[in-house]
């Protein structure tokens, strides 16, 4: 019986280095809403009684120059809908001259307009920034003198109209002022936070890319062999990408080999070298019957596999640890040989007896001449061997303690009589996430259990063509 396990989907590896790409934030929609402001503001202008009482010739320059703003206004509104580039120079510099010239028309009334400077002074730092809100507002300020002292309303010897005249143009300055730097440090945190939003959007493409090629490593179901019930459970770590491979592969009619490697390189664009170590492993595991020279090959290839690569060439800590078991039912027989992975446990007497299985072995990638022994033990009906990684025993409760491999053996004792395999893999896992409920889980955490229900253990049997032929593949 097997469990699945569900990694998730995603495409193509990218270029770790890659900047995150810059978001272009200049976009028109303010010229839009520019034009609409300009067109309900001259609309409200057109149908005031202002407008249609003509006086004198003033008032009907200032008519005429209301309606050529229209005009102008509908014109730039259709450009703007029809998104032909315009210049945004152009249109500051128009407004302000339009402005000014309704100051000049409107005689004494000038100071009604006035306020539309602010609005334009507005849009320019919105703009161009400090420097166009500033040189609007400084623009705005001398026209407006040129429109009251030309249209004969401001007189140098008025001091108290000069004085209102300068208190209208400190006023425009200081809103410039104002306008600009809430604009800059505004567009400043959009940057900001478009960059973030890029940076986490390709972080995540990364993580979904790593998950494939996780997915397309780590088997989904794992082999069933017959005369062995085999389950496991898998979860991986939060917020992070899953280095831990396990395997079941068959190496005769009657011989199965059990794999539990936990990497320790889990940057994302180091998972594609696991393709290549589950390649070597499978080839060595079929070419060598011992479990010791199995890891020694695969130290050597996987120091020369993480040397070729600069990227993690450049990383001292790219080592994985790896338990590897063969369990033999025509010799009733269990051989295994450890690289710095949790110590195995073989459950015997009916669930009474828990034997650790402790050889210990370097973890790989440390020493390219690093030699293993194996070790082997024998077998009884009913026996069931249990694999875990550390990321069982190193669950962590809210309190801050962690589970430890005493309180996982704990539950390995209690749950040992299950009369499933599946049902205790589940127990047993079930048993430390509820330790770790809410507290912090920074590990893959892998249970492979495998129990022995061959009734024929010990006995070998003549191989069949089929047997003959499986074993050769």
């Amino acid at each position: 019986m097997t469990r699945n396990s569900s990694p998730a989907p995603a495409p193509n590896t990218p270029d770790p280095t890659r900047k995150p790409p810059e978001i272009e934030l200049h976009r028109r929609d303010t010229e839009l809403a520019v034009a609409i402001f300009r067109t309900i503001f001259l609309l409200i202008v057109l149908t005031s009684r202002r407008v249609f009482m003509v006086g004198d010739q003033s008032d009907l320059l200032l008519q005429i120059a209301i309606i050529a703003a229209a005009g102008y206004n509908l014109a730039l509104f259709v450009i703007h809908m029809r998104g032909v580039p315009f210049s945004r120079a152009v249109i500051v510099s128009l407004d302000v001259v339009l402005i000014s010239l309704w100051l000049y028309f409107a005689g004494r009334s000038a100071p009604i307009y006035f306020g539309l400077y602010y609005a334009v002074v507005i849009v320019a730092g919105l703009w161009f920034g400090v420097a166009g809100a500033f040189l609007t507002a400084f623009c705005s300020c001398l026209f407006y003198v040129w429109a009251m002292y030309s249209g004969g309303v401001l007189s140098f010897a008025d001091r108290a109209l000069l004085s209102a005249v300068s208190m209208q143009s400190l006023f425009l300055m200081i809103t410039a002022g104002v306008v600009s730097v809430a604009t800059e440090i505004q567009a400043q945190e959009r940057q900001a936070l478009a960059t973030s939003r890029a940076a986490l959007q390709q972080h995540w493409q990364r993580i979904r890319i790593a998950q494939t090629i996780d997915q397309m490593i780590r088997p989904p179901r794992l082999l069933q062999v017959p005369g062995l019930e085999i389950a496991f459970r898998y979860r991986p770590a939060a917020y992070s990408v899953s280095g831990e491979y396990y395997d079941v592969i068959r190496l005769g009619p009657r011989r199965a080999g059990l794999c539990l490697a936990d990497f320790a390189v889990r940057w994302e664009w180091g998972l594609q070298h696991l393709y290549a170590f589950k390649n070597s492993f499978r080839l060595a595991a079929r070419r060598e019957r011992s479990p010791a020279r199995v890891l020694t090959q695969i130290n050597r290839e996987m120091e020369a596999e993480i040397a070729g690569d600069p990227a993690l060439r450049e990383r001292p800590y790219a080592f994985a640890s790896m338990c590897y078991v063969i369990i033999d039912l025509d010799r009733a027989e269990l051989t295994y040989a450890i690289a710095g992975n949790e110590p195995p446990v073989l459950i015997t007497d009916e669930g009474r007896q828990l034997t650790p299985l402790d050889l210990t072995g370097i973890v790989l990638n440390v020493l390219p001449d690093a030699q293993y022994e194996d070790a082997s033990l024998p077998l009884r009906i009913g026996d069931t061997l249990v694999l875990f990684t550390d990321g069982l025993t190193e669950v962590r409760a809210p309190d801050g303690r962690f589970f430890g491999r005493e309180g996982l053996i704990d539950c390995i004792s209690t749950f040992a009589t299950a009369p499933t395999v599946a049902g205790f893999v589940d127990s047993v896992f079930d048993c430390a996430n509820e330790f770790g409920q809410h507290g912090q889980r920074r590990d893959d955490m892998t249970l492979l259990a495998v129990r022995i229900t061959a009734t024929d253990l010990g006995r070998k049997q003549e191989p069949s063509a089929d047997s003959q032929h499986l074993a050769i593949d």
